[in-house]
């Protein structure tokens, strides 16, 4: 298996190269070959130590923490066009499907992302943990169960209860109740709906609860709004997985919506309001905030989530906040959002 596997990714890769010189279409699909995998992550933190707050960066430590992440993050882009290609283009999609089967294939025989040797290790990889399982759940239907579908869904599932039990006994305080702890809820979840793990689900469930419960009457997120001119950047990053994980499980756990009196309801409406009023999370947070101070730019990938929201609430104000920024998408979020959500 070690060495049939570097066969299929160069033989699906001359696939692709010939299917797109007979059409004469440059935009035929091509399977990338999957980087090397990442066994081991060390880095450490991206801000200063000496900031309580998490909002000043350190330039040298957060290069490090990018350099680190880089191959992991360049794979599950790769891996996201892939599935979004087998998910909307028939005439590709077997080529699709065997794409992300194989690199995934060859990421789980290695035992990808198993040895997470600091703390900020096991905070990052949650959220591409779901990126890698967004890209699977896209290609699953595809795909008859074979030992190498077996093995992909093995090594997701010990990723999720790595996750788990992270979050559950070894987490910082905050950390395991903020935006980090939202993020690993979504992992489990679309793991565990992959898997038809209940005790996945339930966990999933309980997360975003947990954080989202802690909104306040306007919707803001405590945790988040201490991170002084990064709070709003922070909110967009909570409310992310808030949403989507309740998207997903929409089915197994219809009142996650309404739960704590609409809790995410107040924190998507919050982030509406911000960017209407940019005073309005200074006056909470103390400090301008880096959308509004010329420092950050809202990005279109921030707002992604929003087309799983408006795929069940016919929301005017977030439809109009965020038109203009054109097909929403985000590989941790499993690609262009249109092609999950169907909006």
């Amino acid at each position: 298996m070690t060495q049939r596997l570097p066969l299929m990714l160069a033989a699906l890769l001359m696939a692709a190269t010939t299917a797109s010189a007979e059409t004469g279409d440059t935009d035929a699909f091509t399977c990338e070959a999957a980087p090397a995998p990442v066994v081991r992550l060390d880095h450490g933190s991206r801000y200063a130590a000496e900031d309580d707050s998490r909002s000043e960066f350190d330039e040298a430590s957060n290069d490090e923490v990018n350099k680190q992440l880089k191959p992991v993050d360049d794979f599950i882009n790769d891996l996201a066009v892939a599935a979004n290609t087998a998910v909307s283009s028939p005439d590709e999609r077997s080529l699709a499907s065997d794409c992300v089967l194989a690199g995934l294939q060859s990421w789980a025989e290695a035992g990808a992302l198993s040895e997470l040797a600091t703390m900020n290790a096991q905070l990052s990889v949650p959220s591409r943990v779901a990126g890698l399982a967004f890209a699977y759940a896209q290609v699953r239907p595809f795909l008859s169960a074979s030992d190498d579908t077996e093995q992909v869904e093995g090594w997701l599932a010990e990723r999720a209860r790595a996750t788990m039990a992270y979050f559950d006994t070894d987490a910082p305080k905050n950390a395991s109740r903020n935006n980090l702890r939202a993020w690993a809820g979504l992992a489990v979840a679309r793991v565990g709906l992959t898997l038809d793990d209940p005790a996945m689900i339930d966990w999933a469930d309980a997360s975003v609860r947990l954080v989202a419960c802690q909104a306040a009457p306007d919707g803001s997120l405590p945790l988040e709004m201490a991170r002084r001119d990064l709070a709003l950047h922070y909110q967009l990053h909570a409310v992310t997985p808030l949403v989507v994980t309740a998207a997903l499980l929409r089915d197994a756990k219809p009142d996650l919506f309404d739960a704590c009196d609409g809790a995410i309801h107040r924190t998507v409406d919050f982030v509406v309001a911000a960017f209407d009023d940019p005073g309005l999370v200074e006056r909470i947070a103390g400090h301008e905030q880096s959308y509004f101070d010329g420092s950050e730019k809202l990005r279109a990938f921030e707002l992604a989530w929003a087309e799983a929201y408006l795929s069940l609430f016919d929301d005017e104000d977030l439809r109009a906040f965020v038109e203009g920024y054109g097909d929403l998408g985000n590989s941790k979020l499993g690609g262009k959002q249109s092609v999950l959500w169907g909006i």
